[in-house]
């Protein structure tokens, strides 16, 4: 019985490099859906605690007329848009917050958070009995969004941009 010869085939470096790439890629391409599948919800009750903490600070620092606190929470770059009102800079957004506003009894609801990087933003109601420059807002629940980044520094965050839809009140 004679055996068959066998052939060696010679595979290029080049070749075998870009096949191994190939098997490398598939592997890793497959590998973030099979952990990403049980993370988004523990990573996203992560994001919302972190943004509800985030908002509540906030939200306290206004309550309490709080300057210093403001200062160091709101980032030098910030920008606020209000429904009725002009754009506002860091400078003028905390003047109206700690002389001009009248705020208490809020109550934040519905909070939806995404985060991508360092940055956080927030969509919420708020209602609370609010007066702004002598003029009385509407009490019920409105839409806000607020922005929070984390410096890469110190790792904390700070406030770079909140909306708020509410307009005095008609009655």
């Amino acid at each position: 019985m004679t055996r068959p010869s066998r052939t060696r085939q010679r595979t290029s470096p080049r070749l075998a490099a870009v096949a191994l790439a190939s098997v490398a890629a598939i592997t890793f391409a497959a590998m973030p859906a099979t952990s990403a599948s049980a993370a988004p919800a523990q990573t996203q009750r992560g994001v919302k605690q972190v943004a509800t903490a985030l908002v509540n600070k906030m939200w306290t620092l206004a309550e309490n007329n709080d300057g210093a606190g403001l200062q160091t929470f709101i980032n030098r770059e910030f920008q606020a848009q209000d429904a009725d009102q002009p754009r506002w800079n860091k400078r003028q957004f905390i003047d109206v917050l700690v002389n001009k506003e009248d705020l208490s009894d809020y109550t934040l609801s519905d909070l939806r958070a995404t985060r991508s990087g360092n940055t956080i933003v927030v969509t919420y109601s708020a209602a609370a009995t609010q007066v702004v420059n002598g003029k009385q807002l509407s009490g019920d629940p409105k839409p806000r969004m607020t922005v929070f980044v984390k410096s890469p520094r110190t790792k904390d965050y700070t406030v770079i941009s909140h909306s708020s839809f509410n307009v005095p009140s008609t009655s």
